[in-house]
């Protein structure tokens, strides 16, 4: 494969990611204001058992069907290729079978075991899309192995708009009968978008039918044919891995699933309570954690190519440089952020979810100003995990990522069984997560690529431009809100004026350097003016 291939596949890859990633977290916002608190502590409790499944099935198959693909099409096996994708195919979908059977037949019994008929409905609902994302993944891996990542990315999009579009209505449509079948309701949305999104790679891979049949025709007979057992077994040899590494987080959330509702109602809270608090953290504060991260996964998914090609050229100077300013944006971006969110976290949760009531305002709040502070350590972590990726060192990131859930774990259990911190035990718990990974994770990186800790530019000048942010946001929504008496105006005011002050104290501090410019579009120019106005002076690393 090309460079410029490669790149445009891992751009487009990347953007789709990221625009699907910005839409669910949209989605949340109108949704918990359709069925609630309780309605979205349900629906918070069925998708994790659905994506811990779907990631348990299907999550390193398409990679590994990809790359038997890819290699067998480099040698001009077509008619291999194909062979390849029939049996996955096959393969994927008497798994995505017996996987929604588990589901559907287990789902009583975990009702039962987190003491919540109600969940009974949403995980029913989802059960089938288990066997729709699993023959799709298929068509996903062979695409990819030939290169092709725009279906990829056009069933990514559509899944999310489909979710959007049908979930929010039939959730709207539905809550009336009750909360459980409002959940269901967004719940049938996301079957049914898996559904079109099937049905939008069918078509896909029938308007290239013709090419591939081609290929096929053309294809020479090869002497020793593969047994299907040994594709299968190749299949799985190649996927285990990555789905182990894939499925460290769906299997945490699983587990605070079954850990934080069992223990809020171990200290007293009746079973319909600890489902609202459970959606307090996973269904209204979590939104606000997953939108700055888009732009941190934009961020992690350009450095993977950039440090894998200097590394390839053995030009481990370069690797540094490109480590100490990846590391350096996530903390620029992932601080203010967490300390914005924190600050603002009630007017910002009175703005966006207008049916809570102010108790429940404030309970949200409460739980969102304390987990927003893992932004910090979780957007460090994407970057510093795509650094390790970069380099070739992809086992350490999952065995930190490990570490950190289980320290997140044990964390859950503690804290949340205190009455008096409850469901913010989950939150330090989110915290402490992060922390852990994204501290054994820098380590890793500064031994591998023997960066040096930039006191400066990681600790100083951070802190010192987020405190005069902080200052000024407190100042400003406090000034204007007692001027006009209006939460939107003042949330809005404040955070525009928050940005622009943390901005100018950037440049005048000099936190950002020449090459944060260059790879901004339209970046150089800026710089030009800016320097020209006298508030950018030129730096470089």
């Amino acid at each position: 494969m090309g460079k410029k291939s490669f790149v445009r596949g891992a751009f487009i890859l990347g953007v789709a990611g990221v625009v699907g990633k910005f839409i669910g977290a949209f989605f949340r916002i109108p949704l918990a204001n359709i069925i609630q608190p309780e309605g979205i502590g349900l629906y918070q409790m069925a998708y994790p058992v659905y994506i811990a499944l779907l990631t348990i099935s299907t999550a390193g198959l398409p990679t590994a069907i990809a790359k038997m693909v890819a290699e067998n099409l480099a040698l001009g096996h077509n008619r291999e290729a194909h062979r390849i994708f029939q049996i996955s195919f096959k393969m994927l979908a008497i798994l995505g079978i017996i996987a929604t059977i588990i589901l559907a037949a287990v789902t009583p019994l975990f009702a039962k075991f987190i003491q919540n008929d109600k969940v009974i409905l949403p995980l029913l609902s989802i059960a089938p899309s288990l066997f729709f994302v699993s023959v799709m993944s298929a068509y996903r891996g062979y695409f990819q192995g030939m290169q092709m990542m725009g279906p990829t990315a056009v069933t990514q999009i559509t899944e999310q708009i489909g979710k959007l579009v049908i979930g929010l209505s039939l959730a709207y449509a539905l809550v009336g009968k009750g909360v459980e079948y409002g959940a269901a309701g967004a719940i049938i949305g996301v079957t049914l978008s898996e559904v079109i999104a099937l049905g939008v790679i069918i078509y896909i891979y029938n308007k290239h039918k013709s090419e591939i049949e081609y290929g096929i025709r053309t294809s020479p007979k090869l002497e020793r044919i593969p047994t299907s057992r040994s594709i299968i077994s190749q299949l799985i040899k190649i996927a285990i891995p990555i789905t182990v590494g894939a499925s460290v987080i769906p299997l945490v959330n699983m587990v605070d699933l079954v850990i934080i509702p069992r223990r809020l109602v171990s200290v007293g809270y009746a079973v319909d309570r600890a489902t609202e608090m459970y959606g307090y953290l996973t269904g209204y504060a979590n939104v606000f954690i997953n939108f700055p991260q888009v732009v941190t996964l934009a961020l992690a998914v350009s450095l993977v190519p950039a440090i894998s090609e200097s590394a390839a050229l053995k030009d481990y100077g370069m690797v540094k440089h490109k480590s100490v300013t990846g590391i350096r944006l996530a903390i620029l971006f992932g601080l203010p952020s967490a300390v914005g969110l924190s600050i603002l976290a009630a007017p910002i949760i009175k703005l966006l979810y207008g049916s809570l009531t102010e108790n429940e305002v404030s309970a949200v709040a409460r739980v969102l100003s304390l987990v927003s502070y893992s932004l910090i350590f979780l957007t460090l972590n994407q970057t510093v995990t795509a650094i390790l990726q970069g380099v070739g060192k992809v086992v350490l990131p999952v065995r930190n990522m490990f570490i950190g859930a289980l320290a997140k774990s044990i964390t859950n259990f503690v804290l949340v069984g205190i009455p008096v911190l409850n469901i913010r035990g989950a939150a330090i718990g989110t915290i402490v997560c992060y922390g852990v990974a994204a501290s054994l994770n820098f380590a890793t990186v500064k031994r591998h690529t023997r960066m040096e800790f930039k006191v400066m530019d990681f600790v100083v000048r951070p802190i010192v431009s987020v405190v005069a942010m902080a200052i000024s946001v407190l100042y400003s929504y406090n000034w204007i809100i007692e001027k006009t008496g209006r939460n939107s105006i003042s949330t809005i005011a404040s955070i525009v004026i928050g940005i622009i002050v943390y901005l100018i104290m950037l440049l005048v501090i000099g936190a950002l350097k020449q090459d944060d410019f260059d790879i901004i579009p339209g970046g150089r120019i800026l710089a030009k003016i800016l320097t020209k106005l006298g508030i950018y002076k030129n730096r470089k690393e």
